[in-house]
């Protein structure tokens, strides 16, 4: 059960991070908007997943880090981050649906 997202883990990094990089530019760049109906909510929806996106990458990626320097061969230090590794993959959809439908492509 957690070796799928385990396996899956550097595939939704590499997404998440792509995605956290990619939005700022597009809304900037004018390629995303949101639409004009009810546009408070959704930019504070969109901006809630946002940020519950990037500290969630920031903070298992410490996390992984962490465990990977100071006790790399001990069961302990992994299994502690297994409930955290094996969310990520459902915050990232979940993050993920809420762009989808918060931000429309011009």
């Amino acid at each position: 059960m957690f070796l799928l997202p385990l396996i899956f883990l550097p595939f939704i990094l590499i997404l998440a991070v792509r995605r956290l990089i990619q939005i700022p530019i597009a809304l900037h760049r004018g390629d995303l908007h949101f639409p004009a109906h009810r546009r408070r909510l959704l930019a504070l929806v969109s901006a809630a997943g946002y940020l519950l996106l990037l500290i969630y990458t920031v903070a298992l990626s410490v996390a992984i880090f962490r465990a990977a320097l100071t006790e790399p061969n001990t069961v302990a230090a992994w299994m502690a981050l297994a409930a955290y590794i094996a969310a990520y993959p459902l915050i990232y959809l979940m993050v993920a649906w809420v762009f989808h439908h918060t931000l429309k492509k011009r």
